[in-house]
């Protein structure tokens, strides 16, 4: 018998989620972690030349501070609150059935990939440690070949550098972070 479809107010909560949230919480996590080291040796001229370019300045704040501060950013814990929700809701939607909306690969999984993706490369995934439901997924994922043809194979030595060798680890602040939660 499949499994249920899920129901449509929690798929307009988990599509606010990723659409409102989740992206910006990825931007902030990933400036405070993986891109700050290249930014914090920028000059205030260079950094702020650079800010100013965007095109939204809110994302320029949350930017400007976690390159100030890193994951000790005003921003950060609720950024890694959001990607927790996230983490506990694939947890529970995937209980019965091994993708997010049912039996087979959907558009809902491939929404979250990149989010996901994300926690994996700034060092992160011991995030869904106590998610097994999410770690097999990831798991799953990870060996389609789309997952290499769409993803991997287009990444560019450019494109992963940033995540090869910063420093400090982020796990044990984050950890402290989601703890206090």
């Amino acid at each position: 018998m499949p499994a249920a479809p899920i129901a449509r107010a929690p798929v307009r909560m988990f599509n606010k989620l990723i659409d409102e949230y989740l992206h910006n919480a990825c931007t902030i996590i990933t400036f405070a972690t993986a891109f700050r080291p290249d930014l914090a040796r920028m000059s205030k001229e260079q950094l702020e030349g650079m800010l100013a370019k965007a095109p939204s300045q809110k994302r320029s704040e949350y930017k400007r501070d976690v390159v100030a501060h890193g994951l000790d950013s005003k921003f950060v814990a609720e950024a890694l609150r959001y990607h927790d929700k996230l983490l506990s809701w694939m947890e529970e939607s995937m209980q019965s059935r091994p993708y997010l909306a049912g039996e087979t690969f959907s558009l809902a999984d491939i929404a979250v990939i990149p989010y996901i993706l994300r926690l994996d490369l700034v060092r992160l995934s011991r995030m869904w440690d106590r998610r097994p439901v999410v770690a097999k997924w990831y798991e799953r994922v990870r060996q389609r070949s789309s997952f290499h043809k769409a993803i991997l194979d287009r990444m560019t030595e450019a494109d992963s550098a940033p995540f090869k060798n910063f420093e400090p680890d982020p796990w044990p602040k984050v950890r402290e972070v989601l703890q206090a939660a």
